[in-house]
C-alpha cells in the first residue's frame, strides 16, 4: 500500500474544518476583545470616519462587538455561513482602507495586506464549506482533482 496515497474521508475533513473554524474564531476574538478593553473603540471609530468610511462610528462598535461576541457562536458551529460572510466582509473593507498603504507583508511593525487576505480567504471557504444547498456550486469536472 503506498503511504502517501490519500483517501477521502469526511470524518477528517469535518475535525480540520471545526480546527479551522474555532482558530479563526480565536484569531478574531482576541482582535475584538483587545479594542474594547484597550477603550480604543471610539477612536477606531474616528478612524474609519477620517478614512471615508459612513458611519464610522457605528461601523467602528459594529466590528468591535461582532469581533468580540459573533465568535462565540462561530466557534460553537452555529451561524457558520452567515458570519463567515459578515467577516470577510470586514476584513475585505480592511484592505483598502488600512492595509493596503502598509503594502503586503505583515511581519515585523508592518501592518500590510498578506494576513487580511489570509482572513478573507479562510472565511470565505469556510462560508462555501457551510452555504445553504441552494447556493453551493461545485467546481468544472475540469478543475476537480
Amino acid at each position: 500500500m503506498n503511504t502517501f496515497t490519500s483517501t477521502f474521508d469526511p470524518q477528517r475533513q469535518q475535525r480540520i474544518m471545526m480546527v479551522l473554524r474555532i482558530t479563526l474564531a480565536c484569531l478574531v476574538v482576541i482582535h475584538g476583545w483587545t479594542r474594547l478593553l484597550g477603550g480604543s473603540v471610539p477612536s477606531f471609530g474616528r478612524y474609519l470616519d477620517a478614512h471615508g468610511v459612513p458611519f464610522g462610528a457605528f461601523f467602528g462598535y459594529f466590528v468591535t462587538y461582532a469581533e468580540a461576541f459573533a465568535t462565540v457562536p462561530l466557534a460553537l458551529g452555529r451561524f457558520v455561513f452567515p458570519l463567515c460572510l459578515m467577516f470577510s466582509a470586514i476584513y475585505l473593507v480592511g484592505i483598502p482602507v488600512h492595509h493596503l498603504q502598509y503594502g503586503w507583508f505583515s511581519s515585523g511593525h508592518e501592518d500590510g495586506c498578506e494576513y487580511p487576505t489570509l482572513m478573507v480567504i479562510c472565511f470565505a471557504l469556510m462560508a462555501w464549506q457551510h452555504a445553504p444547498r441552494s447556493l453551493r456550486f461545485s467546481w468544472p469536472r475540469f478543475a476537480r482533482a
